[in-house]
């Protein structure tokens, strides 16, 4: 059995469809919902599929908190985390757990979404929705079918990786909780692997939600980089960038120059996904991921 894990705080105007698109998707499975006390209208979906879904709350200290939450209640052998924003297609499940059986050497997967948008979406989320398709498969790649990270919306793992590693992190509250994941099953000796499913995450709607959320990452990758900063992994993860030819394959300096060179990087980005729109817009989110670094290194990074 599949453990399926939704975090939701005030997803309200998403939730419904992401729990109908798992209930109606193939596979033995439990459904978990990790409520954070929501105050919009998620309580009332939630009561919508009373019977078919288990909840349970939290205090929205944190998403690591939240997570172990769910994986604690869960009775499955595979944990599929799906974000309140997305949507499962009707092999998701099935995809992972074959994907599972036929590589035992893997412990976690890392999803990469078929499709992020539509035309019906609004212009920030189709112009995020390129740059995260540009960047699919190049900075952390590691080998064929490999990766060195799981994107959190759709990460998937075996629960015995879960218990090896000491779960999730708890401290920050926010950002590269699944980076941070995927780097201690790495460091277990456990691989992780990359699969193309169908299924949908919407990234923000408005620039104020994008920004708001690159400054959050910003602060989380900040940990993450002062943690990580030492071990070979990172070193390995980030020597493959051309940026450490420059400044070498130490993870914070090849962090800063990235955000350094933006105005340059952006130009790719323009270009790859053939609209001038992603220029100004890159630069802006990555300026807004680099304050959010900075605040991060003054503070949540002491305490790491």
């Amino acid at each position: 059995m599949i453990s399926v894990i939704v975090l939701s705080r005030n997803n309200g105007d998403t939730l419904d469809g992401c729990l109908r698109s798992i209930i109606h998707s193939y596979g033995d499975k439990e459904i978990i919902v990790v409520d954070a006390n929501s105050s919009d209208g998620t309580s009332s979906i939630l009561e919508k599929y009373q019977g078919k879904i288990n909840v349970f709350y939290d205090e929205g200290k944190g998403i690591g908190i939240a997570r172990n939450i769910g994986v604690a209640r869960s009775r499955g052998d595979i944990v599929c985390f799906v974000d309140a924003d997305a949507v499962c297609s009707k092999d998701h499940f099935i995809k992972i757990a074959e994907f599972f059986d036929e590589h035992p050497e893997v412990g976690v997967i890392n999803v990469h979404s078929d499709d992020f948008f539509s035309e019906d979406n609004s212009c920030i989320q189709r112009l995020e929705a390129k740059i995260r398709r540009i960047r699919e498969g190049s900075k952390y790649a590691f080998g064929r079918g490999e990766s060195l990270s799981a994107s959190g919306c759709f990460i998937s793992f075996r629960k015995k990786v879960f218990e090896e590693v000491g779960g999730f992190w708890v401290f920050p509250p926010y950002g590269a909780d699944d980076n941070d994941f995927s780097m201690k099953a790495l460091a277990k000796g456990w691989k992780i692997g990359v699969i193309r499913l169908r299924s949908q995450h919407y990234p923000r709607v408005s620039l104020r939600l994008i920004l708001k959320e690159m400054w959050g990452w910003g602060k989380g990758k900040a940990c993450f980089v002062c943690k990580w900063r030492k071990h070979p992994l990172a070193k390995t993860l980030y020597k493959r960038s051309f940026l450490s030819k420059l400044v070498g394959n130490d993870p914070l300096l090849v962090t800063i120059a990235a955000y350094f060179l933006a105005p340059i990087i952006a130009a790719r980005y323009a270009i790859e996904g053939r609209s001038l729109s992603l220029y100004p817009y890159y630069v802006v989110r990555q300026c807004a991921s680099f304050l959010g670094l900075l605040w991060g290194l003054t503070t949540w990074a002491r305490k790491i």
